[in-house]
């Protein structure tokens, strides 16, 4: 907890009256655990909402809050770590990222809400949420294989391709229920999503033990599951290993960002789970109980590979879209320069130059390089009007067929590094069905999903 962080600081001192009547409105949607009706004005969150206020009001509202964004259902703004860092450093905010990451964009998410509320005039009401989606945050990233145990409840950020996505489902938050007996309604709030219907009424004397869900009140939101594997890299390859994965879950603005295959860069907040529903039952469950595995509750989700930013990015330079995504115009003059030049110097003669360009370690073999290169570029796929005939495909199968020592293999790797969902396998370890597909269940949700073999 970094309330502790903040002790002895100057500026620690109550929020006013004003502003706490305000942040009161909204406490509840971003913190609907806590049944407290009035919040101390000496919380150090409060104190950190009333800092970050203070921080939004100045000129660089009008960099930062038109960027929230809508997509129908709640608001979310995507904001770069560096800017934010640059915006918030007199504050306590980046000790709270450290300390709880989970509360401290909460409390942004407050500030934002009350800021952008009173600078468009808009009621508090008008506004459900703001999630804060952070991305660029290079200090925190992390190998897949480094994620321990010391990092449950941290924010970290990994990169990784996208093996596994299952369907889009409601996630239930909160939800009212009735006793049976006398009739009071009781309101759950489930945290991380584990139902926890209530157990006895909360009414002094009623013994009722059976109570009704009343599933018009309940609070819903999408939620997804993403597997991502971890990258095979020259400097970190290690021979004989199955690659890594790890489990992200996506919620509200976040679901159907990538598809599998994508190399995704994901930041959140690393969370623990108990797998004891996945053992057999009898006594192996009891005996297994004390085991947990980690997962990620994902922050923000880039569909990009490695795009290098730098300390100084500004939010209107760049053109990131909701969810990470790069357009065209990303491409920075030293990119566009070479373009030109390059088109200048070889004009017509593209082809060739990119044959000597793909895998030049391997000497000659133009022809395979051609084929290989053609095969990666692929066509498009023609459609007829006429049921009768079969679609052609655009995409074609290359078979190269040589004597030991030739660079085959060198060159299916070339060719797996260049496509930006390649990967390459090796036929003698793995069987006809792991080369197709393969149709899995997921032991947490029961739900049928296909994975890439």
């Amino acid at each position: 907890m970094y309330a502790d962080i903040q002790k002895g600081r100057p500026g620690c001192r109550p929020v006013d009256a004003a502003p706490m009547a305000k942040l009161m409105k909204v406490w509840a949607r971003y913190f609907p655990e806590e049944t407290e009706l009035q919040v101390p004005a000496d919380d150090p969150r409060a104190r950190l909402v009333g800092d970050l206020v203070k921080v939004l009001e100045l000129e660089e509202r009008a960099k930062l809050l038109p960027r929230v964004e809508d997509d129908g259902v709640v608001f979310f703004l995507p904001i770069d770590f560096q800017q934010l860092k640059n915006l918030c450093g007199g504050t306590n905010l980046l000790d709270a990222l450290r300390e709880n990451p989970k509360e401290a964009l909460l409390c942004m998410g407050v500030a934002v809400h009350l800021v952008k509320c009173s600078g468009n005039g808009l009621q508090l009401s008008d506004v459900d949420k703001v999630n804060i989606r952070l991305y660029n945050h290079t200090e925190t990233i992390i190998a897949l294989k480094n994620l321990k145990a010391a990092y449950i409840k941290k924010l970290v950020t990994v990169r990784g391709t996208v093996v596994k996505v299952s369907t889009v489902k409601p996630l239930v938050l909160a939800l009212e229920f009735k006793c049976m007996k006398c009739a009071t309604v009781i309101r759950r709030v489930f945290s991380d999503g584990k139902f926890s219907p209530p157990v006895s009424c909360i009414i002094q004397g009623c013994k009722g033990r059976t109570f009704t869900p009343l599933r018009s009140t309940a609070k819903l939101i999408d939620f997804q599951k993403i597997r991502i594997q971890e990258l095979s890299s020259a400097e970190n390859r290690e021979e004989g290993r199955v690659p890594r994965t790890i489990e992200c879950e996506l919620i509200e603005d976040l679901v159907d960002c990538c598809i599998p295959g994508e190399v995704v860069t994901v930041a959140g907040i690393v969370k623990v789970l108990n797998n004891h529903m996945d053992v057999g039952g009898g006594k192996s469950k009891s005996r297994n109980q004390g085991l947990y595995y980690l997962y990620l509750e994902a922050i923000s989700v880039r569909n990009s590979k490695a795009h290098v930013v730098s300390e100084n990015s500004d939010a209107s330079s760049t053109d990131i879209l909701a969810t990470g995504s790069f357009s065209f115009e990303t491409f920075t003059d030293k990119d566009l320069k070479f373009i030109t030049e390059y088109n200048s110097e070889h004009g017509a003669d593209v082809f060739r130059q990119i044959l000597h360009s793909f895998c030049p370690s391997i000497y000659g073999h133009e022809l395979v390089k051609a084929g290989i290169t053609l095969a990666l570029f692929g066509a498009v796929q023609k459609h007829s009007m006429d049921q009768n005939k079969v679609p052609i495909r655009g995409d074609i199968h290359v078979i190269i067929v040589g004597d030991p020592g030739l660079g085959k293999s060198q060159l299916l790797k070339a060719a797996a590094s260049v496509s930006p969902r390649g990967i390459y396998v090796c036929g003698n370890t793995t069987t006809n069905a792991g080369l197709t597909v393969a149709v899995v269940k997921d032991s947490m949700t029961n739900d049928y999903a296909f994975e890439a073999g």
